[in-house]
């Protein structure tokens, strides 16, 4: 922050929410201040406001303190007034003092500047308060580290999971089939390795395999779209699936906030290339 408009900016802001349950009994309690106070004061605290600016650019390292206090603020404020739209204003704040996760959580949003990020850690601090014990402390771990490209990428990569949590292994060995869809996705192994790193993704590929006695059709889903499987097999009682790699439960819980793409190129390219043993694919 350059300039204290960006401070007075956020509580103007967040004066239609500031009485909500989310501000008085949180986010009043860390600023210190009541923010449908300030907002209500207008011009007259806009004006203290930038004049105690002005002072501590000419304060050295306690004015260089102040101003870090007003950066931290003002991103505590924006992503509030974020996250006051996923949650219920008439519910009662029902978060404990040893909800680590939820504290620390709005503690972390003090850092956040960027928009998308704090529009992905004001929905994670919705879904705590709506809902106590949603998130675990790992989820804060990988939101920490978490920036504005990690997060696209992420998303993108996403854009492939099939069943919701699954990437087939298959297009990391660059089939010429998918190259020039992960070329236009920017995503290659070392994307995944990075997500794995992270903890989006589990670090090693897996397989899955169910039970099917009765021979029934299966179904496999892309971003709500169904690929529909039958049985080619008499006595072959399974359904192997082609190899993955999973997201964790971090990846899970994040991914629910996001919105990946739906790509036709991709849904054509499993249709052809997504393989069951004993099960063929049922065009009717």
């Amino acid at each position: 922050m350059t300039d204290p408009s960006s401070l007075t900016t956020a509580i103007d802001n967040a004066s239609k929410v500031a009485n909500t349950p989310l501000f008085t009994t949180v986010i009043d309690k860390l600023t210190g201040f009541r923010i449908s106070q300030w907002a209500a004061e207008g011009e007259v605290r806009k004006q203290l406001i930038h004049d105690e600016y002005q002072k501590a650019k000419e304060s050295g390292i306690v004015g260089m303190q102040y101003i870090e206090y007003l950066r931290h603020t003002t991103n505590l404020i924006d992503t509030a007034t974020k996250s006051a739209k996923y949650i219920d204003p008439d519910k009662p704040n029902d978060i404990k003092m040893d909800n680590d996760f939820f504290w620390n959580t709005v503690e972390h949003a003090k850092t956040i500047s960027n928009e998308e990020m704090q529009e992905l850690v004001a929905k994670i601090i919705a879904g705590e308060y709506n809902q106590p014990g949603t998130y675990s402390m790992s989820t804060l771990q990988t939101l920490k580290m978490l920036g504005k490209q990690e997060l696209e990428l992420f998303e993108k990569m996403c854009s492939l999971c099939i069943n919701t949590e699954q990437i087939p292994q298959e297009i990391f060995s660059l089939p010429d089939s998918i190259k020039p869809l992960l070329n236009s996705l920017g995503i290659d192994f070392a994307s995944l390795q990075t997500l794995q790193n992270l903890g989006l993704f589990l670090p090693n590929g897996m397989s899955r395999s169910m039970d099917n006695p009765d021979k029934k059709n299966f179904a496999l889903n892309y971003l709500g779209k169904a690929i529909r499987f039958k049985p080619t097999h008499e006595t072959n009682f399974t359904i192997d699936l082609p190899a993955f790699y999973g997201l964790s439960n971090t990846g899970k819980q994040i991914l629910n906030h996001l919105s990946p793409k739906f790509r036709d190129e991709y849904y054509t390219w499993l249709k052809t290339n997504y393989k069951i043993p004993n099960y063929s694919l049922n065009e009717d």
